[in-house]
């Protein structure tokens, strides 16, 4: 009895036979001549964008299988108590002082450098991505991301993060491994009309990858430009997420690892999933990046 239930709890799903939906995301032009539609991005002007309507997978019932050394992105659970929280400078403070401690404990880590200023609060409101308009009027909201993407080159992370840790009065020191962890929690009850969903790192090659340059407010003096990466259309790639989230289920997915024994590449993009849910709730959502150290 002992043996054939050890056996059927190793037996793996068959990925290729999981439910899915399909949703428009928005790749990196690979080729001058690549046949698909034309997209031009805010903050992207320069760099030719196409669109595909690509097969995306429920990772439900393979949740137990992932892992952020090998896909790139977990579901876990983590109660918050900012569930019904939007303002967006109280979220700051109180989001990341419950989320520190949490993100500390799950790694295993030495120490933990929030990314405050990247907490977003994001509003679909309804909207297609990424034919409408990001930009939302309320305070603080930010529109979802429907391009596939990784948020931090590599070369860009660890300037990032030593700046970072300097603004948050935290000493520099010597440390073995840092990684940029992110977490992407809904805040709507479901199902949310524009989910976020994520590539699998097995499946994306190196050639799949380019550098880009993101400019925020591209038309202010004050404008910035960050070094971001930016995916290829591959047909080979599988696209994940997770239907009908809780405020108390957290998405953890890698942005950066120092280590290159965990060099992987797991681009995220947001999609319209209306097509299976025609009277989904606009969804909101906070995300939360961290910067994580080991001695």
């Amino acid at each position: 009895m002992g043996n054939a239930t050890q056996a059927s709890s190793t037996l793996r799903v068959d990925r290729d036979h999981l439910k899915c939906v399909k949703g428009e995301i928005v790749f990196a032009r690979r080729a001058p001549d690549e046949e698909a539609p034309a997209c031009i991005l805010p903050n992207y002007e320069s760099y030719p964008m196409v669109m595909y309507d690509v097969p995306i997978r429920n990772a439900r019932p393979i949740m137990d299988e992932l892992s952020l050394d090998k896909e790139g992105f977990i579901l876990t659970h983590h109660k918050t108590a900012c569930a019904d929280v939007r303002d967006l400078e109280l979220m700051r403070e109180r989001y990341v002082d419950e989320m520190v401690p949490f993100i500390k404990n799950h790694f295993n880590a030495s120490w933990v450098v929030p990314f405050r200023r990247t907490i977003h609060l994001r509003r679909a409101a309804g909207a297609a991505v990424p034919k409408g308009g990001w930009n939302t009027a309320a305070a603080g909201a930010r529109g979802p991301g429907g391009f596939a993407h990784i948020d931090y080159a590599p070369v860009a992370a660890p300037m990032i993060a030593a700046r970072e840790s300097q603004h948050e009065g935290v000493p520099i020191r010597p440390y073995s491994r840092l990684m940029l962890i992110q977490a992407w929690r809904a805040l709507s009850p479901p199902p949310q009309d524009i989910p976020l969903a994520f590539c699998d790192a097995t499946t994306v090659r190196d050639t799949d990858i380019a550098i880009a340059d993101y400019v925020s407010d591209a038309q202010n003096k004050a404008a910035t430009t960050t070094k971001n990466l930016v995916s290829r259309f591959n047909p080979d790639h599988r696209w994940y997420y997770f239907p009908d989230m809780v405020a108390d289920e957290l998405i953890l997915f890698k942005g950066y690892d120092s280590d290159d024994h965990y060099k992987l590449w797991s681009p995220h993009s947001a999609f319209d999933d209306r097509r299976t849910y025609a009277n989904a709730k606009a969804r909101e959502s906070v995300e939360a990046r961290f910067f994580v150290y080991y001695e």
